[in-house]
């Protein structure tokens, strides 16, 4: 939250585009600092904002449905136009199948026609694969291994595990420090890419505890493509 405060660290970066959960209303920014920007949310300290840069155009995709809120299709134009399905995943009290990845889940299945087209899933997943057994007493419709499963069905692959060869649950670079505790670090943000993307990517990294926990609890990712 407050990312009036904090989008200055980005910058230096030079990002094309940014994806930012628990994020306020643009309104409150006294600097436009981006190109572009969308926003969804019902609390305006703390909704979903996706950003664009460096002439980049952004725009909602005429497919998104709302009730899939926080899981949303993006239409990008730059280089080359594509699709970028931006994500926030959140509990769910009123269907509690969906919370979390299962609301991720049940909405890339309702997207995956967009797959057919070059498309970037990437957010907050709050989810890890280490996660997923155990929910017998409370099921879920899909769970992380589902969802990997289904983008692989279209050539969709995490550009982490593809760029460090690691394996899903025993990830060496947390990307969240429940409650900016060091002891209680997990890996639960993910960019998913296709593979002819990823072959172009120049590096991807996680930022480290050190430089960003005195901002937020999550680590950004940042991929660099050709």
């Amino acid at each position: 939250m407050a990312f009036r405060k904090k989008y200055k660290h980005i910058l230096p970066f030079d990002p094309d585009l940014l994806i930012v959960s628990e994020c306020e209303h643009p309104d409150k920014f006294s600097d436009k600092f981006y190109n572009d920007v969308l926003w969804i949310g019902d609390n305006r300290n703390k909704g979903l904002g996706v950003f664009s840069f460096n002439d980049f155009e952004i725009a909602i995709h005429e497919s998104y449905c709302e009730n899939y809120r926080y899981v949303l299709p993006v239409t990008v134009n730059g280089n080359e136009a594509m699709n970028l399905i931006a994500v926030w995943s959140q509990n769910n009290t009123e269907d509690p199948k969906r919370r979390y990845i299962g609301e991720v889940w049940k909405s890339l299945n309702y997207y995956k026609d967009l797959f057919r087209f070059s498309t970037i899933i990437a957010g907050d997943f709050n989810w890890n694969v280490i996660w997923d057994q155990g929910n017998q007493k409370y099921p879920l419709y899909g769970t992380l291994t589902d969802v990997i499963n289904l983008l692989e069905q279209f050539d969709i692959f995490s550009m982490y595990h593809t760029f460090t060869n690691a394996e899903f649950g025993i990830e060496k670079e947390p990307t969240l420090y429940f409650r900016k505790n060091k002891k209680t670090p997990y890996h639960i943000d993910y960019i998913f890419a296709p593979s002819k993307i990823i072959n172009c990517g120049k590096s991807f990294l996680v930022g480290k505890y050190e430089d960003w926990i005195s901002l937020s609890d999550h680590m950004p990712l940042i991929a660099e493509l050709e």
